[in-house]
């Protein structure tokens, strides 16, 4: 609706209510007063409307960042779970080229006496790759791994 529609339906409602014609001055005072309070009534819509915007365009990147950090989640989650079916496969199967699963099975084999620690592996994990007590473990580690539950990838560990 433009500012000339306004104003008719202005004059409309005034004549309607009796108010028209009472005197130029008045008549002219009231329509510029109209005319006012319908350009402050288009520059509180145009606010609106661009705070509209603004909250939408912020949302979206909102919405992007969630997207972004689900996806980065998932493949927290897949490899993590590659991980660990990776240790699975390799206590299954030994950590030996053999086969084997732990030096004391073949009498020809060295005893392995040091691991380097590999992503996803825990204290308990290697314990039972090698065959070892996970106790004498970490106690055998102590001096150097203060806690048990916080080791990580290169570092060496001694078998007992």
């Amino acid at each position: 609706m433009g500012l000339l529609d306004n104003v008719k339906l202005l004059d409309k409602v005034k004549r309607n209510l009796g108010l028209a014609g009472k005197g130029h001055a008045g008549g002219a005072r009231q329509a510029a007063e109209d005319t006012a309070a319908v350009e402050v009534s288009k520059e509180d819509r145009s606010a609106t409307e661009a705070a509209a915007a603004e909250a939408a365009s912020q949302q979206e990147a909102a919405d992007v960042a969630g997207m972004q950090a689900a996806r980065q989640t998932e493949a927290d989650i897949d490899g993590s779970e590659e991980a660990q079916e990776a240790q699975e496969v390799e206590q299954a199967h030994g950590a030996f080229p053999n086969g084997s699963g732990a030096a004391q099975d073949s009498p020809d084999a060295k005893r392995v006496t040091e691991v380097v620690v590999e992503p996803g592996d825990t204290m308990g994990g290697i314990a039972a790759q090698f065959r070892v007590d996970l106790t004498a473990l970490i106690a055998t580690n102590a001096d150097t791994v203060p806690n048990p539950d916080h080791i990580y990838p290169g570092q060496v560990l001694r078998l007992p």
